[in-house]
């Protein structure tokens, strides 16, 4: 690929910017104050941590250069400022800094795929040892988990720290108030009631967070040697787009009034937590950003007004309703040596009651990857096997 060069370079000091063009057809305007902010020379910029060393208070906004030219046969741009200061810029660079014209990060904004029971038989599937292995297949299932939100991993050991293997080729494990792992099986006095042998509704979990863990793993190590355990999955965006097109008032409520969840007990610690969020959640660019939602964990309390209690109960309704859809669901009876992998605030998931012939006989480990650091191990694979580059 040829490296761009600047074809003009001219200034408009009433505007404060530069109008530059590059040789591959793009003309980009660029303020004078973001071009000072951004030297890249040694005494402004730290190159080998990538962040700025100059400080804001330093500069002038309203800044205008004393002179400037184009180098190294059109390759830089260099700058003289009214202190004598030098700054020099590649047309690479600031080809790649387009200000609102600039791409979305492919990584944490994909095009998602909206998907139902056409996924039954048919959920996207990776083997364990090769996304241990092969970087190009880990970026591919990291990017399904991005677009689909949901790929079984197969043929991982029927033992624990399966779970563990998996998120340190991402980062690592997050903990929360069940450890850094959790251990799925029947017990007594169970602080969850994934650990007992009851069906699970459809759900997304701990929703008394703020910042709710982004990526769930649910490895099968021991399957029930008796009936039932299958495990139950819902698209949420799917979800939500039917309600916004058939129930817009109950879309409205959805969408605007916070729910209140809550989780009290003792495991890996003792807690109490607690916070309020609406059950769909799509951004001011009416992109979508996630599905809260957990019968088990809704507070007792509802801070909203009392007026609005039923219609908000009606609403709810038409959300689990439009959920079990039969043509929205997808069922999978995880085998030991499979790891469900699902993006935890869109893809729903739940399970049906099961029979054991003995206690204990039926164990999942589950743990959390966060988003922040599944997108960027995408964007080092990218650097690394596509040849993206760092801005």
């Amino acid at each position: 690929m040829t490296t761009p060069s600047f074809v003009s370079l001219t200034r408009d000091d009433s505007a404060r910017w530069y109008r530059m063009g590059v040789d591959n057809g793009y003309e980009g305007r660029y303020p004078y104050v973001w071009l000072r902010d951004n030297c890249r020379c040694s005494q402004c910029y730290h190159s080998s941590s990538w962040q700025r060393s100059s400080k804001v208070g330093d500069l002038d906004p309203d800044v205008i250069p004393s002179s400037e030219e184009l180098i190294d046969d059109g390759r830089f741009m260099r700058v003289i400022w009214p202190d004598g200061h030098r700054s020099e810029f590649s047309a690479d660079w600031l080809n790649r800094q387009r200000f609102s014209e600039s791409e979305k990060d492919v990584v944490s904004s994909p095009e998602l795929q909206r998907w139902g029971g056409e996924l039954n038989r048919n959920i996207p599937t990776f083997a364990f040892k090769k996304l241990l292995q092969d970087d190009q297949e880990l970026y591919k299932w990291l990017n399904v988990l991005t677009t689909k939100g949901i790929a079984i991993v197969q043929d991982a050991p029927q033992e624990k720290g399966a779970c563990q293997q998996l998120a340190e080729k991402v980062a690592y494990l997050k903990t929360t108030i069940y450890g850094d792992q959790f251990q799925v099986s029947s017990k007594h006095d169970a602080s969850n009631l994934a650990y007992t042998n009851i069906a699970l509704g459809l759900h997304t979990d701990l929703p008394y967070y703020n910042y709710t863990p982004g990526i769930q793993l649910l490895h099968c190590i021991v399957q029930a040697n008796g009936t039932g355990g299958e495990n139950q999955f819902v698209d949420g965006l799917n979800v939500a787009e039917q309600i916004r097109r058939e129930f817009p008032d109950a879309y409205k409520l959805l969408t605007t009034q916070n729910v209140n969840f809550r989780d009290v007990g003792e495991d890996f610690q003792t807690y109490h937590m607690q916070t309020s969020k609406p059950i769909i959640e799509f951004t001011k660019s009416d992109d979508f950003d996630r599905i809260t939602y957990n019968d088990t964990a809704r507070a007792p309390y509802m801070t909203l007004p009392v007026e609005k209690v039923t219609e908000m109960y009606n609403a709810i309704k038409i959300f689990n309703q439009v959920m079990y859809r039969p043509e929205n669901l997808v069922l999978h009876r995880l085998v030991a040596g499979e790891i469900a992998t699902f993006h935890n605030s869109r893809v729903l998931h739940g399970r049906s009651a099961f029979t054991v012939t003995k206690v204990g006989s039926r164990h999942l480990e589950g743990g959390y990857i966060d988003w922040d650091e599944a997108y960027s191990r995408m964007r080092v694979l990218r650097e690394k096997l596509f040849g993206d580059k760092r801005l």
